[in-house]
C-alpha cells in the first residue's frame, strides 16, 4: 500500500499543512459560536418584546371593552336614524296629501 494521502485543497487553492487547516477549523467554529450567542440574545430581545406587545395588547383590549364596542354603536345610530327618515318622509307626504286636499 504505497498510496499517499493529500490534503484538499482549501479556497484559495493552496493545500494547508495540518496546523493551518486546525487553525481555521478553530477560527471557523469560534466564529460560528459568536454567531450563535447574538443570535439567542435576540432571540431572547424578541421573546420580550413579544411579550411586551401581548401584555399591551391585552390591555388596549380591556380598555376597548370598558369603553364599550363601538363598532356595535354606529349600526344602532344607523338604524335609529334610518327610521326618523323614513318617518319624517312619511309625515311630509302626509301633509302634502292634507294640503292638497284642502285646495
Amino acid at each position: 500500500m504505497s498510496e499517499h494521502w493529500e490534503e484538499p485543497p482549501e479556497e484559495d487553492g493552496l493545500t494547508l499543512g495540518p496546523e493551518e487547516a486546525l487553525q481555521r477549523e478553530i477560527e471557523k467554529s469560534k466564529t460560528l459560536k459568536v454567531d450563535r450567542l447574538r443570535l439567542r440574545d435576540e432571540i431572547e430581545k424578541l421573546k420580550a418584546e413579544t411579550t411586551d406587545l401581548a401584555q399591551k395588547n391585552h390591555l388596549l383590549k380591556e380598555r376597548l371593552s370598558a369603553l364599550g364596542d363601538p363598532s356595535s354603536e354606529p349600526e344602532k345610530t344607523s338604524a335609529l336614524s334610518r327610521k326618523a327618515l323614513i318617518f319624517a318622509l312619511l309625515f311630509s307626504f302626509l301633509g302634502l296629501l292634507w294640503f292638497m286636499a284642502r285646495n
